[in-house]
């Protein structure tokens, strides 16, 4: 290895998927509400094809941090990387983890049960191993499992056996734990573990590490991929559509291969239309890498923007026209606003770096 690394190109386009993502994340939450308040049939139908369409959201995260993980680190990971990765996760992940389920444990209890409002140490520490504290850290709690898993993946693929196959033996090692689970014993809290997942963040991985001859062959067979996403989506939602409408039993299994076939799809279809829009159209570019790099604030805290609303601007009835408008005016909100303060934050914080930066001396060199 040489003794200085060149950075690897930064992957624009990954800025551009994160930013669908989060939109997804935001469809799911704010269309949830619709699924139980609407008669089924009409509105409804529009609200469960949003919701379900949007599913994908969690495994592409979770395959984006495969993909920028292993390219950017397959080159120089060594012992003091691993130390230097882990460091950097406790200050990026674990530290925000807990200082926001402490923030939502709060929040529920401000929200919910005012005159009680306290601090349980114990109470507080039983929700961490879980993310207990709010429905949506659960994420968190998964991606800090890969963190902990990566350098040992990444050590393994110093093999070259382990760096071909990497995208297979993910799903290996996710279908034995889903046969496990599902015929000799269920693990508790399976929604919160890696394994769930761990076929998307070993595909990520295995593009990232091929990351050139990916791309090639993404630009080649982009319209195959595009109908096949198309189709596996048009399944997954259609077996929500039938609930009710007729007798469809769809075996746990052949569920899990459509979800995450439907997800990996998904993933390659937006990494490409990603690149379509970098290279063609800038303005959007530039508003979409700007939601890609607020993602994890926006993620953080629209959950609580949403409840506040939801509790305190609830529908009452009206025409469907208003309950639409009332849906779109939480998804704004529960967008907008975070956008807005971590992209204050972000502005205020590197003004901050630039004035603390030593200023170059006109002498030296």
């Amino acid at each position: 290895m040489s003794e200085i690394t060149k950075p690897r190109p930064k992957l624009l386009e990954l800025d551009i998927v994160r930013a669908v993502a989060i939109l997804a994340v935001l469809a799911i939450h704010n269309s949830s509400d619709a699924l139980v308040e609407l008669q089924p049939g009409g509105s409804q139908t529009m609200y469960v094809l949003i919701n379900k369409l949007s599913n994908f959201a969690v495994p592409v995260f979770l395959l984006l941090s495969g993909i920028v993980l292993f390219y950017r680190y397959q080159s120089d990971f060594d012992g003091k990387q691993a130390l230097m990765f882990y460091v950097k996760r406790v200050r990026q992940v674990l530290i925000p983890y807990v200082v926001w389920s402490l923030f939502y444990y709060l929040y529920y209890q401000w929200m919910f049960e005012k005159p009680g409002l306290h601090f349980n140490a114990a109470a507080f520490w039983e929700l961490l191993p879980w993310a207990d504290a709010w429905y949506h850290l659960y994420f968190m709690v998964i991606i800090i499992q890969f963190y902990l898993l990566f350098p040992a993946l990444m050590w393994l693929c110093r093999w070259g056996w382990f760096r071909r196959w990497l995208g297979w033996i993910g799903l290996a090692v996710q279908a034995g734990f889903y046969s496990y689970h599902y015929w000799i014993e269920p693990f508790e809290h399976v929604a919160s573990l890696c394994f769930t997942y761990f076929s998307m963040f070993t595909l990520g991985g295995w593009i990232g590490l091929h990351y050139a001859s990916f791309t090639a062959w993404l630009r080649r067979s982009f319209l195959p991929v595009l109908a096949a996403t198309v189709i596996a989506g048009a399944a997954f939602a259609g077996i929500f559509l039938a609930e009710g409408r007729i007798a469809l039993q769809v075996h746990p299994y052949a569920y899990q291969a459509l979800f995450f076939s439907y997800a990996a799809l998904a993933a390659l279809t937006l990494i490409r239309i990603g690149q379509l829009i970098v290279e063609k159209t800038r303005a959007l570019a530039r508003l979409l890498f700007s939601l890609g790099s607020v993602s994890f604030g926006v993620y953080l805290m629209h959950p609580a923007l949403l409840t506040y609303y939801r509790v305190h601007y609830h529908y009452d009835g009206g025409s469907v026209l208003l309950y639409h408008a009332y849906t779109l005016a939480g998804f704004a909100l529960s967008l907008g606003i975070p956008w807005l303060l971590v992209h204050m934050y972000q502005r205020t914080a590197r003004k901050l770096v630039r004035r603390k930066a030593p200023r170059a001396n006109p002498q030296s060199g």
